[in-house]
């Protein structure tokens, strides 16, 4: 509604503001019609004929002349003390807004963003109440796409540090100001841009040393994991290496950092810029949380802001705020200089705080220690690439690279459901298994290469529901199960759920074995057979057959379940009578391993043997087994 009409391109009167229609009915209010200014004339004539009453009225009675032409009317224009009123009122409102974002409060969000711009709609075509305008309308349209990232997102997200730069400035008094002065010895330090230490770069040093002291050193360990690689590509493109330290203020170094203006990466890009500059953004890859090509993305748009600006300052300032607004406040003001922009009130608190932040940051991290900051930085993350063709798990690549499930994430986190879209990916691995993870992988069967869910439909289940649950997109769903335009569900339906996430499948596999009574899932390993599998839990092949839905005489693929029916009782014969844990008798027993288990620590805890183990799961007694790998214990 106010989004639509604050950029109304039509010509404006003087002093008008197209907010909500104001200026339209600002106009007509004060153009006096003609049938009533004749009517007025005609009373002040009669007024004069009478006696003694001329002197009287003429002295208390003022009447100002009509106006020559109704057109040129102009509506009073707001004094200056009403205008800063109003911004201040709408401020006010704005923070309270700002703040029940912070306390996940949806509704008193919207109604103070809401009352802000109604207060400054009445406030007159001042520059500042535009700009604050424009700022709070950007905040509804956030709030309105709150609630989680974009749709079919499935990976997680954290919060961003540039939502704490909202806030205004840190402020210090005259003494703190001289203490923090004389801690900031750069003198030995080498900057590569131009470096400037102010009182708003001594109050976000203190603010980081201080009162942000627990939330700042987290970034400066996980800095050790990418700094490196953001530094070294600045320099491959031309840019100051010193510019990497905006990854800091960005998103802290964290690849899934999540701003409320639905920023996202280390390098914090909308998904319209991130797309300008070449990433990837889909339901299946977020380039925006690759930290090399977000970096690589980076470079490019610094690249182009300061070819528009010639000044870094100034283009930090419009990475943060958009070139657009950078610019008007130029053209505003005549001034191209950063700390002359940021004391007009033209740039909102954030982009005001975005800069020193950035130079307080750059400060901290080259001598950590003159700030009291004692860490160990993470070890940088090393990798090689390899070409993947096709749909293909994480969980699957992990094992063919001898690694877990954890570390393929933290090395391919753009894969928003742990698997490879179709077609060729390129995909990260630990260093020196690139070889050894393309070999293996080519002997798994591609029907074992991609994790597809089933999921049956329970009461209250709706494509959407599901759509977001899994991760995926409704019309996947749809197309998946052939059904056209149809979006009701029966329940008591199967549905094949294509590339859901891995958990959720298991799950929901485990949820149907519950129901099934006394029937376990049973996943194939290396060297079942039908037969095999039906002798160990005293079934025939023909039963596993029909209640699997699959040929008695098909062969089997290597993680592939079977439900086994009527195993409830033998299977709790085959468990130890000693006392453990207590298992239902109608469902299988999953173990999730956790770092520093072992297969004899696992084997004590379910009172059951290694050597059991290791037949259920294909692994020999010796063998290394990784956090996230899942066994089979029953």
């Amino acid at each position: 509604m106010i989004c639509r009409d604050l950029y109304d391109p039509r010509p404006r009167a003087h002093g008008a503001l197209y907010v909500g229609g104001v200026g339209v009915s600002w106009l007509r209010d004060f153009q006096p019609e003609k049938p009533c200014l004749a009517v007025v004339l005609s009373l002040l004539g009669l007024l004069l004929l009478v006696p003694g009453c001329a002197t009287r009225s003429s002295r208390e009675v003022t009447f100002p002349p009509p106006p020559a032409a109704p057109e040129r009317t102009e509506p009073a224009i707001p004094s200056a003390r009403s205008v800063e009123e109003a911004l201040f009122s709408a401020r006010a409102r704005q923070a309270a807004g700002e703040r029940a974002v912070a306390e996940g409060d949806a509704a008193t969000a919207k109604r103070e963003f809401e009352a802000a711009l109604d207060v400054l709609a009445a406030a007159g075509d001042d520059p500042r109440v535009t700009e604050v305008a424009s700022d709070v309308v950007e905040e509804l349209k956030a709030l309105d796409g709150a609630g989680g990232a974009e749709q079919g997102e499935a990976d997680e997200i954290e919060p961003s540090p540039l939502d704490e730069l909202a806030t205004p400035p840190p402020e210090l008094s005259p003494g703190q100001i001289e203490q923090e002065r004389s801690l900031i010895d750069y003198a030995g330090l080498k900057f590569d841009i131009p470096f400037v230490v102010n009182d708003r770069v001594i109050g976000w040093v203190d603010f980081f040393t201080n009162r942000n002291r627990e939330k700042f050193v987290p970034g400066l360990i996980r800095s050790g994991r990418y700094l490196p690689m953001i530094q070294r590509i600045f320099e491959e493109e031309g840019l100051p290496k010193d510019l990497g330290y905006m990854a800091h203020v960005e998103s802290a170094y964290k690849v899934n950092a999540y701003s409320r203006a639905k920023a996202k990466g280390i390098f914090q890009f909308i998904a319209a810029t991130g797309r300008r500059y070449g990433l990837r953004i889909d339901s299946w890859v977020d380039e925006r949380s690759d930290p090399e090509k977000a970096t690589r993305a980076a470079t490019a748009y610094l690249k182009d802001l300061y070819g528009m600006f010639g000044d870094w300052y100034l283009a930090m300032a419009a990475y943060n705020a958009g070139e657009g607004k950078i610019q008007r406040a130029i053209d505003r003001t005549g001034k191209r200089d950063f700390w002359a922009l940021a004391s007009t009130r033209l740039l909102r608190n954030e982009t005001v705080n975005y800069v020193p932040a950035i130079l307080a940051a750059t400060l901290i991290s080259k001598d950590p220690k003159r700030f009291g900051f004692e860490f160990e930085p993470d070890p940088p993350v090393e990798y090689e690439t390899i070409r993947v063709d096709g749909s293909v798990h994480l969980k699957v690549l992990a094992r063919c690279a001898g690694t877990d499930l954890e570390t393929m994430q933290k090395l391919n986190p753009a894969l928003r459901r742990r698997q490879t879209p179709p077609g060729a990916t390129e995909v990260r691995v630990p260093p020196g298994t690139g070889s050894a993870t393309l070999a293996a992988l080519a002997d798994v069967p591609a029907a074992d290469r991609a994790i597809v869910a089933r999921h049956v439909v329970e009461k209250g289940d709706t494509l959407g529901k599901l759509a977001k649950q899994y991760g995926v997109r409704s019309s996947e769903i749809q197309k998946a199960n052939r059904m056209g335009k149809r979006t009701s569900l029966r329940p008591g339906e199967s549905l094949i759920v294509p590339g859901g996430t891995a958990d959720v499948a298991d799950a929901t596999l485990e949820r149907r074995s519950s129901r099934s009574a006394g029937a376990t899932i049973y996943r194939v390993h290396k060297g079942d057979s039908l037969s095999s599998v039906a002798r160990r839990y005293g079934v025939t092949p023909a039963a596993i057959a029909t209640a699997s839905g699959i040929p008695v005489n098909g062969v089997l693929g290597v993680g592939q379940r079977l439900t086994i029916p009527g195993t409830g009782e033998s299977a709790a014969r085959t468990r130890s009578s000693k006392p453990g844990k207590a298992v239902p008798e109608d469902s299988r027993v999953v173990h999730t391993v956790r770092r520093g288990e072992t297969l004899l620590r696992i084997a004590e805890r379910y009172q059951v043997t290694v050597d059991r183990i290791c037949a259920l799961n294909d692994l020999r007694p010796d063998q290394t087994i990784y956090p996230g790998l899942r066994l089979t214990i029953q």
